[in-house]
């Protein structure tokens, strides 16, 4: 038949090109929104225009990077470099929740400083608990199951593959949260109905525009939970592992049946 001990990597770099060629082109548009959203709000809260501005610029630079971040990878099927270029998709479709939905308005909107300062502080350490959960999570996953990584990994000779239904291995494996029914969607969701409350009562006239951006974050939190858990498991199988696998064996561990 044939020595090649991957025979499917005949075509190198077929789905690196696909993912930068769509991902990046999807991840720009869909970023657009949530810079609508921002020209919207600075509109509607006669805010500089310097940040819906410096969104757009944001949603371009990260389109062009990950065309950059591909250059090195072109002619390959690296995981790594499918990671790497995945993640900066990834932050530029959740900038629409993140920003657009969220801490736009409680950045810059004119609201009572220590709601907005309660807020933001608020939200923003359950989103990095959340991560901190998942990463535990991955890490108890690999060291309780001890053939998950020689099954998402595996070691073909020359070379480590990773197939797509590594990704439903690892899933499966660790412990099910899911962003839509945990306490951190629970607890950052009371936030913003409590800010509200408390802005109105402190506040004489709500304004203008606060009904609707009150709505979109609280709509946004479990979107960013549930990003939070896609970019730490992502980075965590995807960029971190094959780098620590290369520097163990010396193999690169690339793409395969994707």
């Amino acid at each position: 038949m044939t020595n090649t001990p991957y025979r499917e990597h005949m075509h190198k770099g077929d789905h690196l090109r696909r993912l930068v060629k769509w991902g990046s082109l999807g991840g720009l548009l869909f970023s657009l929104i949530g810079t609508g959203l921002v020209w919207a709000g600075t509109d509607s809260f006669n805010c500089s225009p310097i940040i819906w501005k410096a969104s757009l610029i944001l949603n371009f630079c990260l389109f062009a990077l990950a065309w950059i971040v591909y250059i090195p990878f072109r002619k390959s099927d690296l995981l790594l470099g499918n990671g790497l270029i995945m993640i900066i998709i990834l932050a530029n479709m959740f900038s629409t929740f993140w920003f657009g939905g969220f801490y736009f308005y409680f950045a810059f909107a004119p609201i009572n400083i220590f709601l907005r300062t309660a807020a933001l502080i608020s939200v923003t350490t359950i989103l990095l608990h959340r991560a901190h959960q998942i990463h535990h999570d991955i890490i108890d996953a690999f060291r309780e199951n001890k053939k998950l990584s020689e099954s998402m990994y595996r070691d073909e000779g020359t070379l480590i593959t990773f197939k797509r239904e590594a990704v439903g291995l690892l899933e499966k494996a660790r412990r099910e949260r899911k962003p839509f029914h945990s306490i951190h969607a629970y607890a950052a969701t009371i936030v913003v109905p409590f800010i509200f409350s408390l802005n109105k009562l402190l506040t004489p006239v709500l304004g203008e525009g606060h009904g609707i951006f009150l709505v979109l974050a609280f709509f946004s939190i479990p979107m960013m939970l549930w990003g939070v858990d896609i970019f730490v498991q992502t980075i965590t199988s995807m960029i971190c592992y094959p780098i620590r696998l290369k520097r163990e064996t010396g193999k690169n561990t690339i793409l395969k049946n994707w």
